[in-house]
């Protein structure tokens, strides 16, 4: 018979534009799938999405990075917008039933920071954040080698700070928060007010290097408001260093804006600020990751 630990790690990835299922054994990806996450609103159907993309046996453990707040084997979408879906929803029971062994739940973002800490640009820093910018904004933290979800599962929620005060209503019930700022839906709201018609955020980066000035001066105003949001996290937390992600922070050119942005803060606040390394798939690496961990030692740290 094979050991569990000898076999690869089914890896569940859910963000709130795509979901994607893959086989993870020693840092390397297989047979990975994705598909759109359903808009349905009902967890159920997310978990059927899920197991019509996934190989149904063959694995060794099971791992899941979801967008939202997890806590206790349950999940609450911070933003309903992001990933519409009923509050404290069983995930781990509903994912247990599905595959046939309890998996191993935690925020994608906090997966997505502990591969970057471990095998991407946190590698050599103690104390690391790492925002992935896309349809939302996510932050995973590590302190003091240790992959930080707090009481409840809400440390790191970063794109849930205040970012302009008096600002609109963001999904979580507060108002002016980063995520309607400096996110993808937030560029697309944005740009598609500003330019008169409907865009993308990749069509509002395209008219940006096309020359268009109010398309830059959006992307301008996310990447003030996120330098800023990287200053607050050092005061806070005194973190070594940044990696930035997903495929806003990705985008032709935004690193470097980031990167010059921060140069206008006092010396106290500026940090390294890094192109993610691990890749788009660092949520189904680090999920997988610490799933591993927790099978042997029931730790998530770095010594």
């Amino acid at each position: 018979m094979t050991a569990a630990s000898d076999l690869p790690v089914l890896a569940i990835d859910i963000g709130g534009t795509k979901i994607a299922t893959a086989e993870v054994r020693g840092g390397m990806i297989a047979n990975r799938r994705q598909a759109p996450t359903p808009r349905i609103g009902r967890g159920d159907d997310l978990i059927a999405a899920i197991a019509g993309l996934a190989p149904k046996s063959g694995f060794g453990a099971v791992a899941v990075a979801t967008t939202g707040i997890v806590r206790d084997g349950a999940l609450t979408a911070l933003n309903p917008e992001t990933l519409p879906i009923e509050d404290g929803y069983p995930i781990a029971s509903a994912i247990e039933r599905a595959f046939g062994m309890p998996p191993f739940v935690v925020n994608d973002a906090q997966a997505a920071a502990w591969a970057e800490f471990t095998i991407g640009a946190g590698e050599g820093f103690r104390n690391f954040a790492f925002f992935t910018v896309s349809t939302g904004i996510g932050c995973g933290l590590v302190i003091d080698g240790r992959l930080e979800s707090g009481a409840t599962g809400l440390a790191g929620h970063v794109g849930h700070t205040r970012s302009q005060p008096g600002g609109i209503l963001c999904g979580c019930g507060r108002r002016g928060c980063l995520e309607t700022v400096a996110s993808g839906t937030a560029l697309a709201r944005l740009g598609s007010a500003r330019l008169g018609r409907k865009v993308t955020a990749p069509e509002l980066f395209a008219a940006a290097e096309q020359g268009n000035g109010s398309a830059a001066e959006i992307i301008a105003g996310a990447v003030a408001a996120l330098v800023n949001a990287f200053a607050d996290l050092t005061a806070s937390v005194d973190v070594d260093c940044f990696a930035v992600g997903g495929g806003v922070g990705l985008a032709g050119g935004f690193i470097e804006a980031l990167q010059a942005r921060s140069l206008d803060l006092p010396r106290v606040y500026r940090r390294p600020i890094l192109a993610a390394r691990a890749g788009a798939d660092a949520g189904l690496l680090g999920a997988a990751m610490l799933a591993n961990s927790r099978m042997s030692d029931g730790n998530f740290h770095r010594k």
